[in-house]
């Protein structure tokens, strides 16, 4: 009976996902731009209906409002099913371009696809935001406080996402929200790397950001990191849009996706000023404050409507509720950096000895051949470089490496050898767009170095950066530095990446 639950809510998903395509197309976006937003616009939507319905304390609302949106997308909207399907037909002479690198990402989504309907009833790696039986008892009882004294039920965006599936008690990958928050990451970047380079090296950085293994690890087991990252990910995508087509929906669609990669960890709230500023930058750098102007006052009614989904989205209600009740503002308690400066530059330098991670059979490997131990050289650097100079400065627990398939999954070899180069090199020769991107993310780091105290789970805090930024890697390897055989090279390396990191993430599961 489970199963034919999550059949269903499958395939309710796949038919929002696929008019939010058609409609992303009818607006003028490229495919992989379309396809990203319509992965992030039916989490926005199912978001906000459970938001309301864990508010209210009553499921209702949300089977209501899930009704209504799908009789009226089938009732308005099937008789463009064969026209969507048309041009996604005309969109494949990309694969016979690049048919290598095309066809190990479909792959790579066929086999995820199959390791979610494989853990449908799943209730392991649940979100550990709240207490996942709190969440339903919340609004089976009464709303987000149903007994004095416990511990509020904050619905925080992707948390909501999740009830979807929760309440009819399966686990949040029964609707495969995780691999399409992945595939979302793998659109965004293929859109911005098209802005840089040719549609080989563009799938080639693709291949390269979906091989990271904590990625492909939280696309087979959801969670609000993923998602909020997806969000991310594309709300550069609407950034680079807002200065090509100056779109006043655009302007409100970004507002909105950047509330919405709002979740219990507090830095996602310092992400919402660092992606406003970095618009409001290079907009007015581009196109003068009066464009910007022009842009935030055009279609108020519109503007209007769209205010009261923006104060769900930015969480207004439930930090207010917290307040009342005397209670965190994230529903949990936060581990603060109280060391200033000094810990703020001993946790950018934990950040980049987190980054080195080659996974553990690189580590086993070198072990073997020729006896040397990466994971005690690098923490031995980091104890006699580090500790010494600033101890346990910023520090809340202990620090230590982690090898993508010892237990648990990192960023992989490339986060360190491409991406962070990539985005060193754009500070220095990139255009003033890729340098404004590159010094609005290191802010971002910085302040995440600055405000939270390093803890185990820090990693959540580099997703973003990441996955946003793999783009960067387009501009610092073009085709004239990297010729076919050197690009082919580095597609079989991610190939190879991708498959182990989907064997890894599959053999955790037995």
């Amino acid at each position: 009976m489970m199963a034919w639950v999550a059949l269903g809510l499958t395939a309710e998903t796949a038919i929002f996902f696929l008019v939010g395509v058609s409609w992303f197309l009818s607006m003028g976006y490229t495919f992989a731009e379309a396809g990203a937003g319509a992965v992030v616009s039916v989490f926005m939507g199912l978001s906000l209906i459970h938001q309301i319905s864990l508010f209210v304390g009553s499921a209702l609302p949300g089977f209501i409002l899930e009704a209504v949106a799908l009789a009226t997308i089938l009732f308005f909207g099937i008789h463009r099913l064969p026209r969507l399907l048309r041009k996604l037909a005309s969109a494949s002479h990309l694969l016979n371009q690049e048919t290598f690198s095309g066809l190990t990402i479909a792959a790579a989504w066929i086999v995820m696809a199959g390791l979610v309907v494989g853990g449908w009833s799943s209730t392991d790696f649940l979100p550990t935001t709240h207490p996942w039986n709190g969440l339903i008892a919340g609004s089976a009882t009464g709303g987000l406080f149903p007994m004095a004294g416990t511990d509020p039920i904050l619905p925080l965006n992707a948390t909501a996402l999740f009830y979807h599936t929760a309440r009819f008690g399966l686990g949040p990958n029964a609707c495969g929200f995780g691999l399409l928050a992945h595939m979302a990451v793998g659109f965004s970047t293929y859109a911005l790397a098209r802005r840089y380079t040719w549609p080989p090296m563009a799938l080639t950085v693709t291949m390269m950001v979906l091989s990271i293994p904590r990625l492909v690890f939280l696309g087979v087991r959801p969670s609000e990191e993923l998602v909020s990252t997806a969000i991310i990910a594309f709300s550069m995508v609407l950034l680079y849009r807002l200065l090509e087509q100056h779109q006043a929906g655009d302007l409100r669609f970004f507002f909105l996706c950047i509330l919405f990669s709002i979740y219990a960890n507090p830095l996602s709230i310092a992400l919402v000023p660092v992606m406003i500023l970095l618009l409001m930058v290079v907009m007015i750098r581009r196109h003068g404050w009066i464009m910007l102007r022009e842009l935030m006052a055009a279609k108020p009614l519109i503007t209007l409507l769209a205010l009261l989904p923006a104060l769900i989205l930015a969480q207004v209600p439930g930090f207010a509720l917290n307040l009342t009740h005397d209670y965190p503002l994230f529903g949990v308690p936060i581990a603060f950096d109280n060391d200033g400066i000094l810990g703020a530059v001993a946790n950018l330098i934990r950040y980049l000895f987190i980054s080195c991670d080659p996974t553990e059979p690189v580590q086993r490997m070198l072990v073997w051949v020729v006896g040397l131990d990466l994971r005690r050289l690098v923490m031995g650097a980091y104890n006699s470089v580090v500790v010494p100079v600033f101890g346990h400065a910023g520090l809340e627990g202990s620090f230590s490496l982690i090898f993508s398939g010892s237990g648990s999954m990192g960023f992989g070899p490339f986060a360190l050898l491409l991406v962070l180069p990539a985005m060193a090199h754009t500070l220095v020769r990139g255009p003033r767009r890729l340098k404004a991107v590159s010094v609005a993310w290191m802010g971002y780091l910085y302040l995440a170095a600055l405000v939270v105290a390093w803890h185990p789970g820090s990693l959540d805090v580099l997703s973003p950066l990441y996955a946003a930024n793999g783009f960067v890697v387009a501009f610092s390897l073009p085709p004239w530095r990297l010729r076919r055989r050197g690009m082919r090279l580095l597609q079989t390396v991610f190939a190879i990446l991708l498959a182990w990191s989907l064997f890894s993430v599959g053999w955790m599961r037995v």
